[in-house]
This record gives structure tokens, sequence and C-alpha cells, in this order.
């Protein structure tokens, strides 16, 4: 496979997963736990697909290897950058999921008493939160 035509795969398998990021995210954002699952299947598969046609020096024996990674290029610049976007999706992503399991925590630990700060007490007789005093 040519220079060129490995870096339009890696650029075909990066925007599909910028585009499963983003499914991602409002998956998580609409809590859609069917969707996210196949969505994460998908995502796995796209950063292994990645990753094996991701060329690295060390792993191959051919002195033009360094070359294929040549900094001048713009399409190996493009793909560079299509891939940190990517990652910083993914850590949008993590964090939006760790607040939501900071949430998920809290109220099972309200509700099973469990808390420091005894929380329990949820809602008021009229059935909406309790603020704190």
């Amino acid at each position: 496979m040519s220079d060129t035509a490995l870096i339009r795969d890696i650029l075909t398998l990066g925007n599909e997963l910028k585009v499963t990021l983003e499914e991602e995210f409002i998956a998580l954002s609409e809590k859609n736990l069917d969707h996210l699952e196949t969505v994460q299947l998908r995502k796995v598969e796209l950063l292994q697909s990645i990753q094996t046609q991701w060329p690295t020096p060390a792993a191959s024996d051919d002195p033009g290897a360094e070359a294929i990674q040549d900094t001048a290029d713009p399409l190996w610049d493009e793909a560079r950058t299509l891939i940190n976007e990517c990652k910083e999706a993914h850590i949008r992503n993590d964090l939006l999921l760790k607040r939501q399991l900071e949430v998920v925590r809290t109220v099972l630990s309200s509700l099973t008493q469990r808390s420091e700060d005894n929380h329990s007490a949820l809602y008021d007789k009229m059935g909406r939160m309790k603020r704190k005093r």
C-alpha cells in the first residue's frame, strides 16, 4: 500500500471515529444506554483499526518507515490533527461520563443512607428536591 493510500485510509477511519465520538457524546447526554453500547463497540473497532494501520518505525525493518511519518507531509499533519481532535472529544466524553457516575453514586448513597452527610431525604413532601441547609 502506498503512503498516500495509507494516510487516506487513516483519515477515513479518523473521520469515522470523530463522528462516532460525537454520537457517543449525544448518547451520554441523553442517557441512551442501548445506543451508547452500540457506539462503544464501533469506537473500539475503529481505534483498533487505526492502531493497526498507523505505521511505527520500530515495528518495521524498512529504512523508509521513518519517511512515512515525515512531518513535512501535509497529509500526515492532517491525520495527526484529526487524531488529536478525536482525543479531545474522547476526553470530553470521559469527563461527562465521570460526572454522570458521580451523580449516580451520590443518589445511590443517599437512597441507601450511607452518606456521611446524611442526605437520605432527597425530596420534600411536595416531591421537590430538598434544599441543603
